[in-house]
């Protein structure tokens, strides 16, 4: 199922449609995040679990346990 997911993510006019959407959808909150009541520290905490979440997701990215097998 994951592999259905990044293929049509990385291969589909829709899935780049998407992947545009939800980038400027983070742009908006990083930008905005202020105005969210949050304490600072929480906004700092927002933003690096959102970088860590990045990172996580991307399948080239071996950090994190993953393992292409090569």
């Amino acid at each position: 199922m994951k592999e259905k997911v990044l293929n049509f993510l990385a291969k589909h006019p829709l899935g780049t449609a998407i992947k545009v959407g939800l980038g400027s959808a983070l742009v908006y909150v990083v930008d905005n995040i202020s105005s969210f009541n949050l304490a600072p520290a929480a906004s700092a905490i927002v933003i690096t679990l959102v970088t860590i979440a990045i990172n996580a997701i991307n399948p080239h990215d071996s950090r994190y346990g993953k393992s292409t097998g090569e």
